[in-house]
């Protein structure tokens, strides 16, 4: 998985394999009809937070998108994924099946630094370090971890652990619009600057549990963000205006 090859990604989504009320073929022909190039399925893993992939169900689990991915080749990309719940309340951390794990395309590591009992950011390597597939923050704000930490180690620790930071455009998160609001301004330009130096890839995620509520405007902004794009264009575009609370968009540039 090269997340710089991808020209239209949305690689969260959650199916009946965990909370979701699709089947992954389903948000699998959604993600075509949108004309997304590439489509991730990221269930939840074993947690108490919520239904999710137990551990003894994760061999079937990969089967089944591994038998999608081959079924779409020809109109998609389709990607196994999974999303761990880093509250050491909710996920037994130490006792991962990383043999299993270590098979799918990636994993995505939630609420780094989020409640009380979450892996925090200068943890996070002792997990890390038994993943051979690529890593990704999920839905983690990493100006306020800048705030925390400071913007060096921030970057300094992504990249020492070659962690990928996932945009999130599910409603449920609000980071997002903070970061499309304030993109002109010196702390999310240098973020983002930085970022790019130090080759920290980003991912986009619709989050998805329902396609009732899928955002294909938002998606489209994230997209040109994780490309480092301009979204000076998207100003004049009076639906994405009306997506963004009525808030003129900024510019941002490589």
């Amino acid at each position: 998985m090269d997340l710089s090859e991808i020209s239209f990604m949305d690689l969260h989504n959650h199916t009946i394999w965990s909370d979701g009320i699709h089947t992954p073929e389903k948000i699998i022909q959604n993600a075509i009809v949108n004309s997304v190039t590439t489509i991730g399925i990221s269930d939840h893993f074993e947690t108490d937070k919520c239904q999710s992939v137990l551990r003894k169900d994760i061999k079937n689990y990969i089967i089944n998108i591994n038998e999608l991915k081959e079924k779409y080749k020809d109109k998609i990309q389709v990607l196994a994924g999974i999303e761990i719940c880093m509250n050491k309340e909710l996920c037994d951390l130490d006792n991962l099946p990383y043999e299993e794990l270590n098979k799918l395309d990636y994993v995505l590591l939630e609420y780094i630094d989020y409640f009380k009992h979450s892996v925090k950011l200068s943890e996070i390597g002792k997990y890390t370090s038994k993943l051979t597939c690529k890593i990704g923050l999920a839905h983690t704000n990493l100006l306020t971890a800048c705030k925390i930490y400071g913007l060096r180690y921030v970057v300094n620790t992504l990249k020492d652990h070659n962690l990928f930071w996932e945009l999130n455009v599910n409603e449920g998160y609000d980071y997002f619009d903070e970061v499309v609001d304030s993109i002109d301004s010196w702390k999310t330009s240098r973020l983002l600057k930085k970022l790019k130096k130090n080759n920290i890839l980003m991912s986009v995620g619709s989050d998805t549990h329902s396609l009732d509520y899928y955002d294909i405007e938002k998606l489209t902004i994230g997209n040109m963000i994780a490309k480092h794009q301009s979204i000076r264009m998207l100003k004049y575009d009076f639906s994405v205006n009306r997506l963004m609370h009525g808030k003129t968009l900024t510019h941002y540039g490589a």
